[in-house]
């Protein structure tokens, strides 16, 4: 029985010995640290209709294995984009293209690309939560219209406020689906 409790006893020494060289179960001793950005409800994609709201969250991880960090404060921004495709289905394997929305000014017809962190509200006792509520209706800019085409896509970015790395700051884009047929 001596023997055993030697055995856990060193084997236990051993163990100690070997985390406090900066290793880890999660990897998370010099990993970089990022930012995962995930949609919350029932299907888990991030979908949603002009003037409704989608809760999102955000995650500060490390290491190669995901390791958790404590830190959850976070800078969130929402930007309009153009050009990229948004997730379809949940397996991750249907991917359908963003649609553009444009802007003419003067008779001249562009690309509409506008910062929309005015449209997320960040949870005040935990800042890893957001809802983001796209307008009803894009606000044109001065002197220019707006056509709206759907689905279009808002890339929504978490970035730590205690850093962590170049790569720390974590997005997801979100379709905002057309009101007249919104599982397109």
């Amino acid at each position: 029985m001596r023997r055993i409790a030697f055995a856990v006893a060193m084997l236990s020494a051993l163990a100690l010995g070997a985390c406090s060289s900066g290793g880890s179960v999660f990897n998370t001793g010099g990993g970089a640290q990022h930012t995962i950005v995930t949609a919350s409800g029932s299907s888990a994609l991030a979908r949603v209709l002009p003037g409704g709201s989608i809760p999102l969250s955000a995650t500060a991880v490390s290491g190669s294995q995901n390791g958790y960090s404590t830190n959850n404060q976070f800078t969130w921004s929402a930007a309009l984009t153009t050009g990229l495709s948004y997730q379809y289905t949940t397996d991750g394997n249907a991917w359908k293209p963003c649609a553009s929305v444009s802007q003419t000014i003067g008779g001249t017809t562009t690309p509409y690309t506008a910062d929309f962190s005015i449209y997320v509200t960040i949870d005040p006792s935990n800042e890893s939560n957001v809802i983001f509520s796209p307008p009803p209706i894009i606000p044109a800019p001065p002197g220019g219209t707006i056509a709206t085409n759907y689905p279009y896509c808002v890339v929504v970015s978490a970035t730590p406020v205690q850093g962590g790395g170049s790569n720390s700051t974590g997005s997801i884009t979100v379709v905002v689906a057309n009101p007249l047929n919104p599982l397109q």
